[in-house]
């Protein structure tokens, strides 16, 4: 464990009055500070010289507790008039930071905002508004909840063998200030920000930053969700082992795996990365046609591959077998502008949409099918291998298609000798993403697709 050290101006009730511990031995008694800085001022200092009466009242104490503080007096002698705000901003601020500089990682540092002139602790009250996250600000109450009187005549021992704190039970006058913090207050909001904006990353920095004032359950939650956006499973497998923390909707482990990549993708459409977006489609796609082949046409894709140099290529002679490469040759030679056979080597997408248009029968399966790939085709090569600004005009107008005679050519009173396949919005492409994750049978429902917004809700509610 870290040392506690103690930073405290000196005022005029210290260290005895009324019978009573001031602020600063206040602190001393029930915080046990290991360090103890003294602040004082050209008149306070004047009753140090004059009678010792502080590191008196400490080494009383020191002894009456059966241990020892490292005490030290700051020695301002030239600071006479003490009712100006900004000279002890300045002169707290630079002691505070040396204090700081050379405190370690575990090390605890406490602020007296009791002791001291209205102008002192309304400049400690800055400092510690704007704190990093190791001040601990504490205020001591007085006995009789008013101002002390000052004192006259001090006499160190009588005050102290009078001192009533001494009695056994006697209350615990410190209190360390809560919501102090403006910036631990402005760090929260900005974590809500990050997290509604879904950047884990971001949160997570500042949440690390301010840990000793927020909820533990944030911080798990927030390296979960970091975690679950970079889909590494493993990590949250052992950020949740041993605890309840329900993370994915979807059990099933090769279905959770194709369903936490499209929350992915949709995530990547809300915050508009539409690059992005359109960049991760194709393993999505892979993954969902052959799981829709599995499940509308009882058909597993690697009973007709085989694996060459860490890449999926069709055995043709497994095809032919199984009456599947005729399927194929006759969908590639109906399909426009193609008259040859099917002599398809490396798998792709294009090449499983054709056999589950081919196997299934269901039209709505076949259009999505049709659908997905041209979308796949127009948009996704290029924006995977060429420089380019992907906007939603852009997709859109990369996924529209005139087949027939050149549109400056049209009779306009012959509309039918051109056929138009409007384009598609994002969100309109991830609607078929969702209909070919439906197809692929996952039974995942629209709470389940609000998994992400019912997450960052929890975690706000625990920053509240």
């Amino acid at each position: 464990m870290g040392k506690r050290i103690l930073f405290s101006p000196i005022g005029g009730t210290d260290p005895i009055t009324g019978f009573h511990d001031g602020s600063m031995l206040h602190i001393c008694r029930y915080y046990k500070p290991d360090v103890v800085y003294l602040f004082m001022t050209h008149e306070i200092l004047e009753y140090h010289k004059k009678d010792n009466r502080y590191m008196y009242a400490l080494k009383r104490l020191e002894a009456y507790l059966g241990i020892s503080f490292e005490a030290h007096v700051i020695e301002r002698n030239d600071l006479i008039d003490v009712q100006q705000y900004d000279v002890f901003y300045r002169i707290f601020k630079e002691k505070l930071d040396e204090i700081e500089c050379q405190m370690k990682e575990d090390d605890e540092l406490l602020l007296n905002m009791s002791s001291g002139t209205p102008a002192m602790k309304s400049a400690l009250f800055v400092l510690a508004t704007f704190a990093e996250y190791r001040y601990k600000p504490i205020q001591v109450s007085t006995p009789i909840k008013r101002m002390n009187s000052e004192h006259g005549e001090y006499d160190s021992e009588n005050n102290w063998i009078q001192n009533k704190d001494n009695i056994e039970n006697a209350p615990n006058r410190c209190e360390e200030v809560k919501s102090l913090n403006l910036v631990r207050m402005i760090q929260i909001e900005n974590i809500k920000k990050h997290i509604m904006a879904y950047d884990y990353v971001a949160a997570l920095s500042i949440a690390n930053e301010i840990k000793d004032s927020i909820p533990e359950e944030v911080l798990v939650w927030l390296q979960i969700m970091d975690a679950r956006v970079k889909l590494n499973h493993q990590k949250i497998d052992e950020l949740t082992e041993g605890k309840s923390y329900d993370v994915y909707p979807i059990k099933i482990e090769n279905k959770r795996t194709m369903f936490e990549y499209a929350l992915v993708l949709q995530r990547e459409l809300e915050k508009q990365e539409y690059a992005n977006f359109i960049r991760g489609i194709t393993p999505l796609v892979m993954d969902l046609l052959e799981e829709v082949l599995n499940n509308k046409c009882k058909i597993k894709l690697d009973d007709y591959c085989d694996m060459e140099n860490g890449k999926r290529k069709w055995n043709i002679e497994k095809l032919k077998e199984a009456g599947l490469k005729a399927q194929l040759d006759k969908a590639y030679r109906n399909a426009p502008g193609n008259s040859e056979r099917f002599s398809g080597k490396i798998v792709y997408s294009n090449h499983i949409a054709k056999l589950i248009e081919c196997r299934c029968a269901d039209k709505r399966v076949s259009e999505a099918m049709r659908e997905i790939t041209w979308v796949e085709q127009r948009v996704r090569n290029i924006a995977a291998h060429e420089v380019v600004s992907v906007t939603e005009e852009w997709i859109k107008k990369r996924t529209e298609e005139v087949i027939g005679e050149d549109l400056e050519q049209i009779d306009e009173n012959n509309p039918k000798e051109v056929q138009v396949r409007h384009g598609k919005s994002a969100k309109e492409i991830f609607d078929l993403l969702k209909s070919l994750v439906e197809m692929a049978g996952i039974n995942a429902t629209e709470e389940d697709w609000r998994s992400y917004d019912k997450v960052n809700e929890r975690i706000i509610e625990y920053l509240k």
